[in-house]
């Protein structure tokens, strides 16, 4: 069994909650949310052990924390690799925040001080680090290559949605895992850029089989709303 740890589980807005990302097994950081240093902190997870971080889309409640994060790993003078997955560009993407924070510096000491090594997404089956995974282009936003993932943890084949509507990439993970960390958001002005609970409960009738694990929840949203679901709350682990 392997463990998700959540260092925050909401949408771009809610007030309710921290921005959604979460760790697998402690050593693969999914979405460097803005605070996603802060609370690897309080959840008592060092981000000198991430062994892969990756990055669905590049919307700012995503990525946001990758100075912070980066900064990070020079202070802990970490000598072996990591990988970041992302959407094709991403290595130059990321570049860019760091030019548009005005910590261009930052850039520089990692490249002469990290071994980072970014991963675009293809559609196989790829590795990064440790963790064997394949990435599913689903619909978000027309403007962004947005994706999910399907993990291999160990036989066990758990997947993320990352932000996404109802589509046939949705479908393609719901299909192939154990686990599905999917996105709620609630409801959303059209045009429909996210999942609401009653897609989730068409989704779910659809595919019994996987557990469904929520993030990226607007506000009001728990347990009692959405059937045969779990809710996690910021900072909290699960076994799956």
């Amino acid at each position: 069994m392997s463990r998700v740890t959540f260092l925050g589980t909401g949408d771009y807005l809610t007030l309710e909650r921290y921005w959604n990302g979460f760790v697998l097994d402690g050593q693969i950081l999914v979405e460097p949310s803005p605070t996603a240093l802060p609370h690897l902190r309080r959840c008592g997870l060092q981000a000198s052990d991430l062994q892969a971080v990756f990055v669905s889309h590049f919307h700012a409640d995503h990525t946001f924390g990758w100075p912070f994060l980066l900064l990070e790993l020079i202070r802990s003078r970490r000598r072996t690799p990591i990988s970041v997955v992302g959407p094709p560009g991403v290595q130059r993407r990321l570049a860019e925040m760091l030019e548009v924070g005005a910590v261009q510096s930052v850039g520089e000491m990692a490249d002469a001080q990290l071994d980072v090594r970014y991963v675009e997404v293809d559609g196989t089956w790829q590795t990064a680090g440790p963790i064997r995974f394949r990435a599913v282009q689903v619909d978000h936003v027309p403007y962004l290559d947005c994706f999910g993932f399907l993990f291999d943890l160990g036989g066990r084949t758990v997947a993320y949605s990352g932000d996404v509507r109802p589509c046939g990439g949705l479908d393609t993970l719901a299909e192939n895992c154990d686990v599905l960390i999917l996105e709620c958001n609630g409801p959303h002005p059209p045009p429909q850029t996210h999942m609401d609970v009653d897609d989730v409960v068409v989704l779910r009738e659809r595919f019994p089989d996987p557990r469904f694990i929520l993030t990226h929840l607007g506000a009001g949203l728990n347990d009692r709303d959405i059937p045969n679901c779990t809710v996690p709350g910021d900072f909290e682990t699960l076994t799956i």
